[in-house]
């Protein structure tokens, strides 16, 4: 790989993990050799707690698309992590994944929505009890210092 292209894909490497850093509070970084030891993949989040860290990124800051190819090389790297294609095209990064994995997020979202929305409800309840209580106290109070 020219040393230009392997410095192309490095400066995309990091700003994608400074962007999802920034969006998730995680702490991604570039994969040592880029995914070329043990730990595969373009980017890791090195904590393991992180909604990051189930993710394998590869990422692409190339003219050229070439998404067969790129998903053949996610599948063969990405074991038992959600894969993530991430290239640059028009100077805005894109991201491609299964739409399995993509719903899958979505009805996660949906989910904590509806949930927090009981959530909401039960406290709007709450409140009102406690303003009821309040005014009751308060009543009482009146009629004790008469």
């Amino acid at each position: 790989m020219p040393l230009n292209a392997r410095d192309k894909g490095n400066r995309g490497e990091r700003e994608v993990a400074k962007t999802i850093n920034r969006y998730l509070g995680t702490n991604c970084r570039r994969t040592p050799l880029s995914g070329g030891l043990s730990i595969k993949g373009d980017i890791i989040d090195i904590n393991p707690d992180s909604i990051a860290s189930q993710y394998h990124f590869e990422i692409k800051n190339t003219k050229k698309l070439s998404i067969p190819m790129w998903w053949k090389q996610i599948y063969s790297d990405c074991g038992k992590k959600i894969p993530v294609n991430i290239f640059k095209m028009n100077a805005k990064f894109y991201t491609t994944l299964e739409l399995k994995d993509w719903l899958s997020g979505l009805a996660e979202t949906q989910e904590l929505q509806e949930s927090n929305a009981g959530l909401e409800a039960l406290l709007e309840e709450e409140k009102k009890s406690n303003k009821i209580l309040c005014d009751r106290i308060e009543e009482l109070e009146r009629e004790l210092y008469k």
